[in-house]
C-alpha cells in the first residue's frame, strides 16, 4: 500500500493508480477535495469529499473494487489548513 499526503492543489501521483481510501482532514475552515484523473486537473473528477472545520471525513472502497485513475491523480484542495491522505493499492 502507498500512502500520499497533500495539502495543496497539485498532481499527487504521476501514473495509473487504484485508490482504496481517502481521508480529508479539515483545517480551520470548511474544506473540500476533488481527485481528478489527469496530470493537470483537466480530466474527470472521480472522488469528492467535504469536511467541516476541525473535522475529518473519509471513504473506504472495497479492496476488490478500487477507484481506478488511468492517467494520474490531481488533487484540488480547498480550505485553510486542510490535508488529504490517499491510500493506493
Amino acid at each position: 500500500m502507498i500512502t500520499i499526503k497533500s495539502s495543496t492543489t497539485e498532481e499527487v501521483f504521476t501514473s495509473k493508480a487504484n485508490v482504496i481510501a481517502v481521508v480529508l482532514v479539515g483545517g480551520t475552515a470548511n474544506s473540500s477535495v476533488a481527485l481528478n484523473d489527469s496530470a493537470s486537473g483537466s480530466g474527470t473528477d472521480k472522488i469528492k469529499l467535504k469536511a467541516l472545520a476541525n473535522t475529518s471525513e473519509s471513504i473506504v472502497f472495497p479492496k476488490d473494487v478500487p477507484v481506478v485513475f488511468d492517467t494520474a491523480i490531481y488533487s484540488t484542495i480547498a480550505g485553510s489548513g486542510a490535508e488529504v491522505y490517499l491510500y493506493l493499492e
